[in-house]
């Protein structure tokens, strides 16, 4: 076998053209707690393009504030975006959030 033989052809996978949606990437939770641990893995996940929604209304309003201003410091550094869907509801994500347009359409109904 030389260098210019023919090669195999590699069937693809049935999985290996679908584009997975930002609107179904999101991260929903309901906040229990202001630990420096869990608010450092809701910062990995906006890190690696994963929106984040939290629903806030479980925690005093301190710890509320310092939730959102660590993650608002966040997305901030990675020139994201922070959308108050409701009273006490947020969305945190990256700069590339809306690039494929599904998050537009999912936020249209949701956003007061």
């Amino acid at each position: 076998m030389g260098l210019f033989s023919k090669s195999k052809k590699v069937e693809k996978s049935p999985f290996e053209d679908k584009k997975i949606l930002k609107a179904d990437q999101i991260f929903y939770d309901s906040v229990k707690t202001d630990e420096d641990n869990y608010l450092t893995m809701l910062a990995d996940r906006i890190k690696n393009g994963q929106p984040i929604i939290l629903n806030l209304e479980l925690l005093d309003i301190d710890q509320a504030n310092k939730i959102i201003a660590f993650l608002s410091g966040v997305c901030y550094a990675l020139s994201g975006d922070i959308v108050n869907i409701k009273e006490h509801i947020f969305m945190f994500a990256g700069h590339d959030v809306y690039d494929d347009g599904s998050m537009d359409d999912y936020l249209k109904d949701l956003v007061e």
